[in-house]
């Protein structure tokens, strides 16, 4: 089958890498990204995208966004799965599709379009240009939005570099709708991370996404092991362990996301650092708060 290493890849934890920058934000850390990477290699991640919204994909420019996938590549090599993070104009698009066959990077993962006047027929035009012109490449879709609905992604599963979904709006009842109404031809993956993954996988997940796994990989991979063996159990107890970071991550209307991923990274020797505005800098308290969260976390068994 078309794109088999990406698809049985997807078929478990994709981590969002975070992209650390030099202590002035003005350039990405190019030590820091390396330290990181090495530290998932050793600790067994499968699967990774660079340049997603946990790596400030907008935050970054067209020559920064090439250095951290061209070094994900180097370092990586092909001991993992990288699935590219590209998106705004369909001419950056195009460049960052072009730049990817060539440093052979795994597939792209295409951000959710940002713009103040978007409609659902420019958006399916959007994805139908992105997907003709990454032919040869596996592409994931990242439902981020309202206006990537059932029909429009229906009409894009034509095109059969379409590999998968990444999922992370709405309500579970409206993935299983999907899901039930496009069936799974593509891989349909948990885009909220590992507190809402067993839930997602009982409605038709095959994969979930993770930004903690930047530090905690292996919990990811348990997280996954335990929902494909069947052991809910397990799952559940993960998930428990989990959900007081998560809910960090929700604060002030979810923009603490990175932040607290960050924070945490910082905290286990890894480069996190402060995120590049708009997104702000977490206070001492809620940095207290993110080492605290995982003040429990026997990482030596996980």
């Amino acid at each position: 089958m078309e794109f088999e290493k990406l698809r049985k890849a997807l078929r478990g934890p994709a981590i969002t890498t975070v992209t650390p920058f030099t202590s002035d934000l003005s350039e990405v850390d190019i030590q820091g990204m390396n330290r990181n990477l090495s530290y998932l290699i050793e600790n067994d991640a499968r699967l990774i995208v660079p340049c997603g919204n946990t790596g400030e994909f907008y935050s970054l420019d067209e020559t920064e966004w090439l250095t951290v996938v061209s070094n994900s590549k180097e370092i990586v090599g092909d001991r993992m799965t990288i699935v590219a993070g590209v998106g705004n104009s369909l001419r950056s698009v195009e460049h960052q599709i072009d730049l990817c066959k060539e440093l052979g990077i795994d597939g792209i993962m295409v951000m959710y379009p940002q713009h103040v006047f978007a409609s659902e027929e420019g958006v399916l035009n959007y994805y139908n240009q992105i997907l003709e012109a990454s032919k040869g490449l596996g592409v994931v879709l990242y439902k981020k939005g309202p206006l990537l609905t059932d029909e429009i992604l229906g009409q894009l599963m034509q095109h059969t570099n379409l590999v998968a979904v990444k999922y992370a709006f709405g309500r579970i009842v409206d993935f299983s709708r999907t899901i039930h109404k496009l069936g799974k031809e593509i891989i349909w993956s948990c885009g909220t991370a590992e507190r809402f993954a067993p839930f997602y996988w009982l409605a038709g997940a095959e994969g979930i996404t993770t930004g903690l796994g930047n530090f905690a990989p292996r919990i990811a991979n348990r997280m996954f092991t335990s929902l494909s063996n069947g052991n809910f159990e397990e799952a559940m107890n993960l998930q428990q362990l989990v959900t007081p970071f998560e809910d960090l991550r929700e604060g002030h209307g979810k923009a603490d996301n990175v932040p607290i991923v960050k924070a945490a990274m910082d905290h286990l020797g890894l480069a996190g650092g402060n995120c590049r505005p708009p997104i702000h800098a977490l206070t001492n308290d809620e940095r207290k708060a993110s080492v605290q969260a995982i003040s429990d976390w026997d990482f030596s068994a996980l």
